[in-house]
């Protein structure tokens, strides 16, 4: 395999880089003190509704699978089936019979949602609080706490290209440094992306809260350009109870209930541009919420992120304190300069972020 790999540094100094957002899913919490990487429960609830196909899959063999063999022989092969009550019984039981192998996949699945529950408890997430401007670490293994200023740390977003025999492959990485000078070492967080707009986005994310306190989707330019408000729940940053609120008003969305046009007539609405109003969207929701057993997977999802999340150290609880304003560190005279430097090329002189850094100083 032949490849080619090129990194690109966004920080020490975490200058302005002209770079949208992401979306929440990385952050498992954020307020106005500190914001957490890692440890969301992001994907839950798609794993609750997973889980209720492997219990259904027991319940048609067993139940529904014997009337349906039967009801088809008695029309199409009545002679074969002189005692349909008595051949149901007897399918049903070897049915039943064999709808217990379900059981082993069934608890293979669950096992699968537990452990990935306990994974998530013993894992730290970063955080980032930006009232101190620092970073906090904690090591899974040993719970050593680690904590570094926010200007020295060192991010970066790496891309590695290679060619094998089945074609090109690109992967892309966005990773973060934190020096522990006590120890002489230096703690890597690491973290897979799909694309380089992802691996800047997620830097953007974090960069943009610790310096400009802006919560992750908050505004987001999509919902800006929709005139659309997010609310509390819309942007709480893991997935929960709230999350069936959010799909059913998503639903009510796809069927134009909400529109505020619900008095002009069906001609008027095409005239002024609404879109075609219509219940199946959100009707056809109801069945699919029937089918998942309406809130389970919300609740699976809601208890997940209630267990999933590890008991921080004192010291790091007394640390995630909010502190009065006067008290909150200042950025530093070089990253005000640097940030001034790269903003005003990037949004007044049209240059790239590198061209940008470069002209600072940076790189």
């Amino acid at each position: 395999m032949k490849g080619l790999n090129e990194t690109l540094f966004l920080a020490p100094l975490p200058v302005y880089t002209g770079q949208a957002q992401i979306s929440r899913r990385n952050f498992s919490e954020m307020n106005e003190v500190y914001l957490e990487l890692g440890g969301s429960n992001y994907g839950m609830v798609e794993l609750g509704k997973r889980l209720t196909i492997y219990i259904w899959i027991p319940f048609f063999v067993a139940f529904v699978f014997p009337g349906l063999v039967i009801t088809y022989g008695v029309f199409f092969y009545p002679e074969n089936f002189p005692t349909p009550m008595h051949d149901l019984l007897m399918l049903s039981k070897g049915a039943m019979l064999a709808s217990l192998g379900g059981i082993f996949p069934l608890g293979g699945f669950v096992y699968g949602m537990l452990s990935n529950v306990r994974t998530l408890a013993k894992s730290y997430p970063v955080r980032f609080n930006r009232q101190r401007r620092e970073v906090c670490y904690i090591d899974d293994t040993t719970h050593r706490v680690l904590m570094v200023p926010w200007e020295n740390v060192v991010a970066w977003v790496a891309r590695s290209q290679g060619v094998t025999s089945y074609g090109a492959m690109r992967d892309y990485t966005f990773g973060m440094g934190l020096e522990d000078e006590e120890h002489d070492t230096v703690q890597f967080i690491l973290s897979a992306q799909p694309s380089d707009a992802h691996a800047l986005g997620m830097w953007a994310s974090i960069r943009n809260y610790m310096e400009e306190g802006e919560l992750v989707d908050a505004p987001s330019p999509m919902l800006v350009l929709l005139g659309l408000t997010p609310t509390e729940d819309e942007l709480k940053p893991y997935e929960g109870l709230h999350t069936f609120d959010i799909e059913r008003k998503g639903a009510r969305f796809l069927g134009s209930l909400d529109d505020g046009a619900e008095h002009l007539t069906t001609e008027q609405r095409h005239r002024y541009g609404y879109g075609k109003r219509s219940p199946w969207p959100l009707r056809w929701w109801y069945v699919r919420r029937v089918l998942t057993f309406w809130k389970m997977p919300y609740l699976i999802a809601e208890w997940a992120h209630r267990k999933g999340r590890p008991t921080l150290p004192e010291n790091v609880l007394a640390w995630s304190q909010p502190l009065p304003p006067e008290q909150w560190a200042k950025p530093s005279p070089a990253l005000q300069k640097a940030n001034a430097q790269v903003k005003s090329a990037m949004d007044k002189k049209g240059v790239n972020f590198v061209d940008a850094c470069k002209a600072a100083g940076l790189h």
